[in-house]
């Protein structure tokens, strides 16, 4: 009675393996004909099942049927698993991992060189839609399937490197930035651009030494490169030191000429070292080019404006009424006289708040002396308010 209990409990388990089986090969069917829902339904029970748990074939089958949801072009069926291609990738591994007779890396090759092309287009969308993580971890997965011997990649995939490079300082993953930029490096491509991005991930991780020497290196590797001379310039201009910036404007400016940033950049220069004379004058050649450019205008207004706040300080200290009456009605002038920088900022900009809340300021401060600005601070103020 035992013996007879046994072997029905062995004939049970034979008829569910070949039924588990069958449901693989039935997934198989389904996948050959399109129907990516009835596939995946079958895949995902059987694959459960000790037949197929351990089974290379099945796992492949998964593989196959996961990376079609994926590539579908069909919005229904990609809605059926958003990890599809990751789930893909695994199940391929999982069959590489239960191969024991070393067949399945044939069957494999085919996928494997779409997954390339699959998880770049991940990484791009990803990147596209500033999920930075993402993209970053498809770029890496790029660059596994491309190392794997199944592949058809040979070489050094230096453009998927230097994007999982950005993709990592994008997402303020430092030290793999720095990892990807480094490696980058030994095969020259966007050399450039690498060094001052390499620069920026070190400085990011307190390697400020590291990264100013990289800046130099850079520029002494590509003296004519305007990326390398836009960090340098940033790099002393927004530090401790910001009269070496003016060395690198003054080579910027010689390559383009023509363009406002640079004189803006060379303003702002001289404002730090407290010569505004000379900053109103880059400001006024920025504006001479681009009329448009609110940064130089607004500027232009503030160096402007703070000439007469001192002068203002200055008169505030005599102490004998006639000169002080007479110098005050200076001070209104200078007041006045500032009042078309902001309107013409106003002008080009008409949402910026600054501005806005400065010409408020100027006309309240002239309201008594001319009916108009009280005209203007009204209506200004009502702009502000709004805005609120």
């Amino acid at each position: 009675m035992r013996k007879l209990t046994f072997i029905v409990i062995m004939v049970f388990c034979a008829t569910c393996m070949y039924a588990q089986k069958g449901k693989v090969a039935q997934a198989i069917s389904y996948l050959s004909s399109g129907k990516l829902d009835e596939a995946k339904k079958l895949i995902d029970d059987a694959i459960t099942h000790e037949a197929c748990v351990n089974d290379s074939k099945s796992h492949l089958t998964k593989g196959q049927i996961y990376q079609g949801i994926f590539e579908s072009p069909l919005p229904d069926y990609k809605k059926l698993d958003p990890n599809a291609l990751d789930i893909a990738y695994e199940s391929y591994q999982k069959a590489i991992e239960l191969d024991d007779k070393g067949k399945i890396g044939k069957k494999l090759k085919t996928p494997y060189n779409n997954l390339i092309i699959d998880f770049t287009n991940k990484a791009v969308d990803c990147y596209n839609s500033e999920d930075y993580k993402g993209a970053l971890e498809a770029f890496k997965r790029v660059l596994e399937i491309e190392a794997s011997p199944i592949t058809e990649y040979k070489g050094v995939d230096t453009v998927v490197i230097f994007n999982a490079g950005i993709s990592a300082q994008r997402a303020q993953e430092f030290a793999q930035a720095e990892k990807y930029y480094r490696e980058v490096l030994k095969y020259d491509y966007e050399s450039a651009r690498t060094y001052a991005m390499l620069a920026n991930v070190l400085k990011e991780q307190g390697k400020e030494e590291e990264a100013v020497k990289f800046l130099h290196k850079g520029y002494e590797l590509y003296p004519n490169d305007p990326v390398m001379l836009v960090e340098l310039i940033n790099y002393y201009l927004l530090g401790g030191e910001p009269e070496k910036a003016e060395k690198y404007l003054d080579a910027a400016i010689q390559q383009d000429p023509t363009n406002p940033s640079f004189y803006r950049a060379k303003g702002s220069l001289f404002e730090k070292m407290d010569e505004p004379e000379k900053a109103a004058e880059m400001y006024e050649k920025a504006l001479s080019i681009d009329p448009q450019d609110f940064l130089s205008q607004y500027n232009l207004g503030t160096v402007k404006l703070n000439a007469v706040i001192k002068f203002h300080e200055q008169v505030n200290n005599i102490t004998d009424a006639d000169e002080y009456n007479k110098s005050i009605l200076q001070v209104y002038d200078g007041y006045e006289s500032v009042i078309p920088y902001f309107e013409k900022a106003h002008e080009v900009n008409p949402t910026e708040r600054n501005t806005m809340e400065m010409l408020k300021q100027l006309y309240f401060r002239l309201r008594n002396n001319k009916p108009e600005y009280q005209q203007k601070y009204d209506a200004i103020k009502a702009q502000l308010d709004a805005a609120e």
